[in-house]
């Protein structure tokens, strides 16, 4: 049988894909896209403003402009595409910290051990590193905050969607458990002003959330703790991108920590990606590969939370789309 060539191009491209993230990555780490807001410069200019190697800084951009992520012009001068213009650390939403953590070597060296997650199961980063990686940035601050950074740029996805996307004027009070610095619990209260809300999450990220959530003063109650010891009180309890970080035991203790918590007709929502059927190309069926490798976590298809939810005391009542990314999962307690 003969491999035509196309498939063989094919298969080329997909292999080859592995030196694309350390380019981007380099050039988000140099601040490259920023030195670009008033105009195309040469590699040489560049260099001089970030302190890189002329020579080795033009191969480097060639091949991110061959990706179309920089133009180049006859002249031998960069400059950003629409792509390259999310990569300045001044745009809202910028995905520099994320292009910079994909080349950070915890999340770049574990994957030369992903056989032994296909063949374990267990996350390639214990093997790697000897703890896991949340221990891991626990005692490596430096690489927290660019996880932090990447990892809220990365869910930025969908808040608008997920806070009209529901009738939250239903509650009294909304516990946003695990979320973050509270970009979503402020824009739930931005759109309905007799919502009062509980931002829970570990000390640090609440010391970090008090200037963020700064003009919602006496309508949010910052609270630290670990949930999977226990959760305050709410109407709802609101989890977003958090289930995908664990596997289906921890996630299922925490399920059963928030349901332990629920007083009589409190709700549950879960924000999530939910990986849809079909071997279409989606997001989420190759974040479930990073969560297998790194986290230790999963990614998980309707049926699969459905479960997941059962498992911690719930029964699924709605799915709503929000976004191209998330799925709003309504569930109330069962028994």
């Amino acid at each position: 049988m003969t491999t035509t060539i196309p498939a063989r191009a094919e298969l080329m491209r997909l292999l080859t894909a592995k030196w694309q993230a350390p380019v981007v990555a380099v050039l988000a780490e140099l601040g490259v896209a920023d030195h670009l807001t008033a105009g195309p410069r040469t590699a040489a200019e560049l260099a001089g403003a970030v302190g890189a190697h002329p020579r080795a800084l033009h191969r480097v951009l060639r091949a991110a402009a061959s990706l179309g992520l920089f133009t180049q012009d006859g002249a031998g001068r960069f400059g950003l595409t629409p792509a390259a213009e999310c990569l300045r650390s001044d745009v809202p939403g910028s995905l520099r910290p994320a292009a910079v953590m994909f080349g950070l070597e915890p999340f770049w060296s574990p994957y030369a051990h992903i056989r032994h997650s296909v063949m374990t199961g267990e996350p390639a980063f214990e093997k790697t590193f000897g703890t896991s990686i949340y221990q891991h940035l626990a005692e490596h601050p430096e690489h927290a905050a660019v996880f932090g950074a990447a990892a809220a740029a990365f869910h930025a996805d969908g808040i608008e969607e997920i806070a009209a996307g529901h009738d939250w004027s239903r509650y009294g009070t909304v516990v946003d458990v695990g979320g973050g610095t509270g970009p979503l619990l402020a824009a739930i209260l931005g759109r309905h002003p007799g919502v009062r809300g509980v931002l829970f999450e570990l000390p640090d990220v609440v010391e970090r959330a008090r200037g963020e959530l700064a003009e919602l003063d006496g309508r949010v109650e910052l609270v630290a703790g670990d949930f999977f010891a226990g959760v305050p009180t709410g109407d709802a309890y609101l989890v977003k991108s958090c289930l995908h970080n664990f596997a289906d035991d921890q996630a299922v203790a925490l399920l059963r920590v928030i349901r332990e918590a629920m007083p009589a007709g409190a709700g549950l929502l879960v924000a999530e990606t939910v990986v849809p059927a079909g071997d279409g190309p989606h997001y989420a069926k190759l974040d479930d590969v990073e969560m297998l490798v790194i986290a230790g976590g999963a990614d998980r298809d309707e049926s699969e939370y459905t479960d997941l939810l059962a498992a911690g005391g719930f029964a699924v009542t709605s799915l709503t789309p929000c976004g191209d990314r998330f799925t709003l999962i309504e569930a109330e307690p069962r028994g």
